[in-house]
C-alpha cells in the first residue's frame, strides 16, 4: 500500500507555518523595542525628578534687625490761616500785591482797606482827648503840682496823627478821682478802641509766607466776614501719617526723620502723636515737622519711621513664609522639614521672624509640590 502525498496541500501548510512564525518574531521584536523606549522615558523622568529637587538654602543668623516703618503722605504748611475782612470798604490798590504766589515777610502789610473816613474819626477823638487834657492843666498845676510836669510833658508830646500813649500815673487817690471825674480816662479808652478798630483796616503778615487761593481782586468792596484768601508759611511744613496702633509705643517724640527728593535730603522731627485710635482703621496719627523753604505745600513724599523694636530675629523674603506661620528647611538627612515661626514685622518685600535656630538651612528656592520628607539635594 502506498502513501500518496497531496503536494498542493503540503505547500499551503508550509506557507501558513512560516506566516505564524514571522508574526511571532515581529511581536517579540516590538515588545523588546517598546520596553527599551519605556526604560528610556523612565530614565528621563528620573533625571527630571532629580533636577526639580535641587534647592537653594540660606543659613539662619539671628540678630537685632533695624525696623523702619514705610509711610507716605502730602506735606501741609504748618502755619495756615484764612484771611477775612473785619471792616467794610474798598480793597486798596497796592500794585497788585494781593495775588496768589506773592510772598510777605512777617509784619508786612498783606492788604489794606480804604480807611480815610474812619481815620478822620480817630483823629477827631484824639483831638477831643487833647482838649480835655488842656482844660485841666491849670487845676493840675495848682492842686497836684507834684505831678504837673508829667501831665504837661504828655500834653506837649501829644500828636493827633499818632497813636496815643498811656496816660501818666496818678500820685494820689484824689488826683485819680479828679482825672476820672473830668472824663479824661473815658476819652482815652474811647480813642484806644477806635485805634484798635483802625488796625483792622490793615492785614499784617503774622509770619513769613505766601498767598494762596485768593478770592477777590484789589479795588473790590469787602464786608465783615468775607473770605479774601489764605496765607501759608513758606518754610514750615508738617507731614501727617497713620501707623498701626500696635507700633505707637515703639516711636519716640523728636525722633529724626529724613525724606529724599531729587537727590536732596530734608531733615524733620516727630513732634506729636495722637492720643486717640481711629476706630475703623485702628491707626494712630503721627505728625512730622520739616523746616525748609525749598519744600512746597501739597508735595507728596515717602519716608521711613524707625521703630524701637529690640527683638532678635531673622529677615526672610515674604515668598518663603507659608501661611504666615511656618517655613521649609533642609534637614541634615537631605529631606524637607518644617519649622514654625513667629512674625516680628512685615516690610514691603521681607518679613522678620523669630523661632529659627542659628545655622538652620532655610530653603529659599521654589519647589513645585514640596512636602515634608521630600528628598532634596542642596545646590552649591
Amino acid at each position: 500500500m502506498f502513501l500518496v502525498l497531496n503536494l498542493p496541500l503540503f505547500g499551503r501548510m508550509k506557507k501558513y507555518i512560516i506566516s505564524i512564525v514571522a508574526g511571532l518574531l515581529i511581536l517579540a521584536f516590538s515588545y523588546l523595542i517598546s520596553n527599551l523606549i519605556l526604560n528610556l522615558n523612565k530614565d528621563e523622568e528620573s533625571l527630571v525628578s532629580e533636577s526639580s529637587k535641587l534647592v537653594k538654602v540660606i543659613k539662619v543668623k539671628n540678630s537685632i534687625n533695624p525696623i523702619n516703618l514705610s509711610v507716605d503722605g502730602r506735606l501741609k504748611s504748618k502755619n495756615r490761616i484764612n484771611l477775612y475782612s473785619e471792616v467794610t470798604g474798598i480793597l486798596n490798590f497796592n500794585n497788585n500785591t494781593f495775588v496768589e504766589g506773592n510772598s510777605f515777610k512777617k509784619n508786612n502789610i498783606i492788604f489794606s482797606v480804604n480807611s480815610n473816613e474812619f481815620h478822620s474819626s480817630v483823629k477827631q477823638a484824639r483831638s477831643e482827648l487833647q482838649n480835655l487834657i488842656a482844660s485841666v492843666l491849670p487845676d493840675l498845676k495848682i492842686d497836684f503840682s507834684d505831678n504837673f510836669k508829667n501831665w504837661e510833658s504828655y500834653f506837649k508830646n501829644f500828636d493827633v496823627n499818632k497813636s496815643v500813649s498811656e496816660l501818666p500815673d496818678s500820685n494820689s487817690e484824689k488826683e485819680k478821682y479828679y482825672i476820672v471825674g473830668r472824663g479824661i480816662q473815658s476819652a482815652y479808652y474811647k480813642v484806644k478802641s477806635l485805634e484798635e478798630r483802625l488796625n483792622k483796616y490793615f492785614m499784617f503778615a503774622p509770619f513769613n509766607g505766601s498767598l494762596i487761593d485768593v478770592k477777590i481782586n484789589e479795588g473790590t468792596m469787602v464786608t465783615p466776614g468775607m473770605l479774601l484768601g489764605s496765607f501759608i508759611s513758606d518754610d514750615n511744613f508738617e507731614l501727617t501719617v497713620n501707623i498701626p496702633s500696635k507700633y505707637v509705643s515703639d516711636i519716640l517724640i523728636n525722633e529724626e526723620i529724613n525724606i529724599n527728593l531729587n537727590g536732596t535730603d530734608y531733615r524733620g522731627f516727630i513732634k506729636r502723636i495722637n492720643k486717640n485710635i481711629d476706630r475703623i482703621s485702628q491707626t494712630v496719627g503721627v505728625h512730622i515737622e520739616f523746616k525748609n523753604n525749598r519744600l512746597k505745600d501739597g508735595m507728596y513724599v515717602k519716608t521711613k519711621i524707625p521703630l524701637r523694636i529690640n527683638k532678635e530675629g531673622f529677615s526672610i523674603s515674604r515668598s518663603n513664609l507659608i501661611n504666615d506661620s511656618f517655613v521649609y528647611v533642609a534637614e541634615p538627612n537631605n529631606t524637607v522639614g518644617i519649622r514654625n515661626v513667629k512674625i516680628i514685622y512685615y516690610d514691603e518685600d521681607s518679613v522678620i521672624v523669630s523661632g529659627l535656630e542659628n545655622n538652620t538651612s532655610l530653603i529659599s528656592s521654589y519647589i513645585p509640590g514640596i512636602y515634608k520628607g521630600m528628598k532634596i539635594k542642596i545646590s552649591n
